[in-house]
């Protein structure tokens, strides 16, 4: 049904389906001449006669997701995937896409008092490349301060390692090469806690280091902690040579390292459980 559309849409135009000669445009090669036979052509591969050096007629085939569009003079005609076939481009000038298989990912970023590097894998599962799901891992360590009360508080360092999922949305914005992107994520991360300081009724000049260790311990501050943790993030990431693309991102990270809600029975600072984070990196990959 998708073959007799094509052809029925070359003959409206005026082109024969048997004898027009049309241009194949390939991704990642040089264009074909050759004649497209709609007949034999299915959703996955495209047949073409063409014509050797010698001046034989061959029959070939090529995948359909290798070809980029066919240049039917009048009329281009782009591969939709399985379901939609080869459709007619409607469009005023023609840009593809580019399709991904999988994307790889490396950034570096600030987070609310601190810094943090990722690493993510993301495999898009639809032909249209709007929906992906992937891996991601984290590495942050940050120095907030918690304030207790109006005269006093603590600061203390966190080194948090995450791993988990992640979710993906995304579209293409043809004109300036670039995706947009919302991405979601959860899992499960280990953080590492230290330098507790006491700031405020001069804790400082009346007790020594080991004084406000044993002080620290005595009010059950903890060493080390697994929780979950989860983020959302929107971004953009454009295209800087084939299959190459500087990652630009702005979100917020949310780590439950306490079993409270309530900023003021938390051991730890809202900075902290919830940071902002912006990343700047690169993801690359193959494009199909």
């Amino acid at each position: 049904m998708k073959n007799f559309f094509a052809i029925f849409t070359l003959i409206l135009l005026g082109i024969s389906p048997l004898s027009a000669q049309q241009t194949i445009f390939l991704r990642h090669d040089d264009p074909i001449r050759g004649t497209v036979l709609w007949d034999r052509t299915t959703t996955d591969r495209l047949f073409f006669q063409s014509t050797d050096n010698s001046g034989e007629s061959l029959v070939q085939f090529i995948p359909s997701r290798k070809v980029e569009y066919i240049d039917c003079d009048s009329c281009k005609f782009v591969y939709k995937g399985p379901r939609k076939g080869w459709q007619p481009w409607k469009g005023d000038s023609f840009t593809s896409t580019p399709r991904h298989g999988m994307l790889y990912g490396v950034s570096g970023g600030i987070i609310t008092d601190g810094w943090s590097v990722d690493a993510s894998a993301m495999r898009y599962v639809n032909w249209s490349n709007f929906f992906g799901v992937g891996l991601f891992a984290r590495y942050a360590e940050n120095t907030p301060f918690k304030q207790k009360d109006d005269v006093w508080g603590y600061s203390y360092r966190n080194q948090a390692f995450s791993l988990g999922i992640q979710l993906e949305f995304r579209g293409y914005i043809q004109r300036l090469k670039t995706f947009y992107y919302l991405q979601i994520g959860g899992g499960c991360s280990y953080h590492h806690f230290g330098n507790w300081q006491p700031k405020g009724y001069g804790y400082e000049s009346r007790f020594d280091e080991e004084d406000l260790d044993g002080m620290i311990k005595q009010m059950g501050y903890p060493t080390s902690e697994w929780a979950p943790t989860a983020h959302g993030k929107i971004g953009i990431y454009t295209r800087l040579t084939c299959g190459l693309y500087g990652d630009l991102s702005f979100g917020c990270v949310a780590r439950w390292v306490d079993d409270t809600t309530s900023d003021a029975l938390s051991k730890f600072a809202k900075s902290d459980r919830y940071p902002l984070c912006v990343s700047l990196g690169l993801r690359f990959g193959r494009e199909d």
